[in-house]
């Protein structure tokens, strides 16, 4: 099989709809996005932009017609992620030391859920776990500590924080940050955070402690930008970082698969393409591939894969953006990309086509009126709680963690 037959449905990414986020007359950043994977009520599923006017703009994926505009934190917004069990709560986080839970059902004025996390907290990412029972954020470091704060998904109790792993160097003249937080896509109590103290942690949050939490420290020698979960059973894990280094451990044996060093140059020396930064990755399970995405300054973007001894272009994408792209969000399942950026151009460059959707009356979920269907719902709903009892030893270990600040968290 050649290369453009096996990257076949990679080169089937055609351009489709775009739309401008936020107000006509001010410049607006996307700094992350995120997608449901599914909607419950079967209609389109839904895309949240996080945007830098402190507002989470989510639009129709299908359509990019705008739904509505969440906004309720006085900071910089750091994430937005959608439940897994329930996509119809949408999760964001804050500098202004907070994380906000949104039920997309009801009105949209007022987050349902507050957490709150110790003191001075700055929170600059955050994740959920697998089955929606747990959240962590990460925070800006508070003298020489960096913060995990953990959270009872569904009584918004503070369960407890770690502050050991991430350590700063005395040779950085800024406080470093945790930059990311992911969980494993299938295993609630498998967490991952990256920082730009250069180390990748991984913990079991099962364990009673943070130091027997604690599985491996994975160091990228650079300030971390990107970390995720890759592999046909998510076992390895991917990082990017400021220099434009690309990594891929192996996560269980704690092992460098692959390595490239500022992937700019060698792609420049290839006579490739021109990169100037990379946007992040995505793993594409059809093709058991890890694609790194790189972009301009100009906006253009390229597709690569990673392989043992080089990084390979794949092809490059139609101009849509006219500035540098800050983010991207992968669906496996329709096989199709989003794109956001400094140009405030949201992106949908889809894959396969899309199959007719039986005719419906149910409503859109994050209608501000009740769905036509609620039996359905309130079935899905306790479908998920049920999920999350199988799951309840994670919130046991840890619901009798102390928060101390001197020490990281420990159980009484």
């Amino acid at each position: 099989m050649t290369t453009s037959n096996y990257f076949e449905s990679l080169t089937k990414l055609k351009l489709g709809r775009q739309t401008t986020v936020g107000p006509d007359n001010q410049e607006t950043y996307i700094t992350e996005l995120d997608a449901q994977s599914t909607s419950l009520c079967g209609g389109d599923p839904l895309v949240a932009a996080v945007c830098s006017d402190s507002a989470v703009h989510v639009y129709s994926k299908g359509t990019l017609l705008p739904i509505g505009t969440f906004q309720g934190h006085s900071d910089t917004l750091s994430g937005a992620r959608f439940g897994k069990r329930n996509p119809n709560l949408l999760f964001t986080s804050s500098k202004d030391g907070t994380v906000r839970c949104w039920d997309m059902r009801t009105k949209r004025t007022r987050a349902s859920q507050v957490y709150t996390g110790i003191e001075g907290n700055m929170f600059t990412s955050f994740d959920v776990s697998c089955n929606d029972s747990i959240l962590c954020a990460g925070t800006q470091a508070q003298g020489d500590d960096a913060y995990l704060i953990f959270w009872d998904c569904r009584s918004t109790n503070l369960l407890g924080a770690y502050k050991e792993s991430h350590s700063d160097d005395i040779t950085q003249q800024n406080p470093y940050v945790i930059q990311q937080v992911k969980f494993h896509p299938t295993k609630p109590a498998s967490l991952a955070t990256g920082s730009t103290d250069g180390l990748v942690c991984v913990f079991d949050i099962s364990q009673s402690s943070e130091e027997d939490a604690l599985v491996t420290t994975l160091n990228s020698e650079s300030s971390v930008s990107r970390i995720g979960w890759c592999g046909s059973n998510s076992e390895y894990l991917y990082c990017l970082t400021h220099t434009e280094t690309i990594l891929i451990w192996d996560a269980v044996e704690s092992s460098v698969l692959t390595r490239f060093d500022d992937v700019r140059e060698k792609l420049a020396e290839g006579d490739q393409c021109k990169v100037d930064y990379l946007v992040d990755c995505f793993y594409h399970s059809p093709l058991k591939s890890l694609v790194v995405v790189g972009g301009s300054f100009t906006g253009d973007l390229n597709l690569l894969t990673v392989g043992r001894e080089r990084v390979h272009k794949v092809r490059s994408l139609p101009t849509a953006h006219s500035g540098v792209v800050r983010c991207l969000h992968w669906d496996n399942k329709s096989e199709s990309l989003i794109t956001g950026g400094e140009d405030s151009m949201l992106t949908i460059w889809p894959g396969k086509e899309p199959r007719p959707r039986p005719t419906s009356t149910a409503t859109t979920p994050t209608s501000a009126t009740t769905p036509t269907n609620p039996p359905r719902m309130r079935r899905a709903e306790k479908r998920g709680a049920n999920a999350g009892d199988d799951h309840t030893e994670v919130t046991k270990r840890m619901q009798r963690m102390k928060v101390n600040h001197t020490r990281s968290a420990t159980v009484k």
